[in-house]
């Protein structure tokens, strides 16, 4: 009989503050429930929440139905990895299995699952926010938080995908509402989102003006874009204003999807939107902090459509992962680093100006 572990290797945060806060070290793991899943993670991203809740600046924020964040927390919302045992009464996953973690549960009883909007369900605890996280050796979690990966899928592909793939999906499809033929601008594009969105729009048929504030990011970005994406410099907003409307021939974008964080780059996505375009601020923040730069002028003089995203429903889920399985999505990973450098992850995270790609913690390395 095998012996299972009884504790882990993880990657804790104490205090809020810089990289330095990241501790490595062993933690006792739970039992198994009746429907829990021991799972060995082969890959956990690094995604720019876990580097906001290192820092403290969601400290104290609730969501509507959602308790905030607890410290000290294991961080990680995305991982990867293969089951090696089981709770008595799982049905869906067996020892063996290869996994990726579900970055949107849904609460299947909550009002706003039964009203077609799981993302924003209440009354759920989150891994990586409310729960344990992903950056640790080994993960206890009921199976319906894993769904099954192929044999043929990469596992540190599937481990990328959910979130950002997932987001960006529903950002099209149901927020913007494109249709083929359409342009889309992505600000902020060289983050996983804005990668992830420019690959689902040329799915989608989309035309894509990508746009970066660094000049060194740019042809990195067009290497990974492909050649029928128009790449802008923002240094200049005016100038770079100037050559998007030069692309649309006079008339601006149909939809824009701001991941900048930048007050000014959401500004300048208004300023570059056609008559009737919808705009999508999905950040998650504005900087600097307070009200959105547009007035009630500015909408009513382009009947613009603003319209916010809170994550992905789990059918969104499912259709990037069988994109992936298809091989229809491909993410550039940046770097990789063991568990235990995951401070030296962070900090290539928040100085990586010419980075390109995702970071990944390696548990077993």
């Amino acid at each position: 009989m095998t012996t299972l572990p009884t504790s882990t290797a993880a990657v804790w945060v104490h205090e809020h503050g810089g990289p330095e806060q990241l501790v490595h070290e062993q933690r006792p793991l739970p039992a198994l429930g009746p429907t829990d899943v021991l799972v060995s993670v082969d890959n956990a991203a690094v995604s720019g929440w876990d580097l906001k809740y290192r820092r403290g600046l969601q400290a104290g924020t609730k969501l509507p139905g959602r308790n905030p964040f607890p410290m000290p927390q294991q961080l990680g919302r995305e991982a990867a990895g293969t089951v090696v045992a089981t709770g008595p009464e799982t049905q869906l996953l067996h020892p063996g299995d290869r996994v990726v973690a579900v970055v949107h549960p849904e609460n299947p009883y909550a009002s706003e699952t039964h009203r077609g909007l799981g993302n924003l369900s209440t009354g759920i605890a989150i891994p990586g926010h409310q729960t344990l996280g992903s950056y640790a050796e080994y993960v206890v979690r009921d199976e319906r938080l894993f769904l099954p990966v192929p044999d043929h899928v990469d596992l540190e592909q599937a481990g990328v995908t959910l979130w950002p793939y997932g987001t960006s999906h529903r950002v099209l499809r149901d927020r913007l509402r494109v249709t083929a033929g359409d342009t889309l601008l992505v600000t902020g594009a060289a983050g996983p989102m804005g990668l992830a969105t420019i690959q689902l729009a040329r799915i989608f048929g989309l035309r894509v003006i990508a746009t970066t504030r660094h000049a060194e990011r740019a042809d990195s970005l067009r290497a990974t874009c492909g050649t029928d994406v128009e790449v802008v410099v923002t240094e200049d907003l005016g100038a770079a204003a100037e050559a998007v409307r030069d692309l649309t021939h006079g008339q601006g974008v149909d939809h824009a999807v701001d991941y900048s964080t930048s007050r000014d780059l959401l500004r300048f996505a208004l300023d570059v939107i056609r008559l009737g375009g919808r705009l999508c601020p999905a950040a998650g923040e504005q900087n600097p902090p307070g009200p959105m730069p547009f007035t009630v002028f500015d909408l009513t003089r382009l009947e613009v459509d603003i319209v916010g995203v809170r994550g992905a429903r789990h059918d969104d889920a499912v259709r990037v992962l069988a994109l992936l399985a298809d091989g229809r999505l491909q993410s550039p990973i940046a770097a990789r680093f063991p568990l235990a450098k995951a401070a030296e992850a962070h900090e290539l995270m928040e100085q990586g100006t010419d980075v390109v790609g995702r970071i990944l913690l390696k548990p077993g390395a």
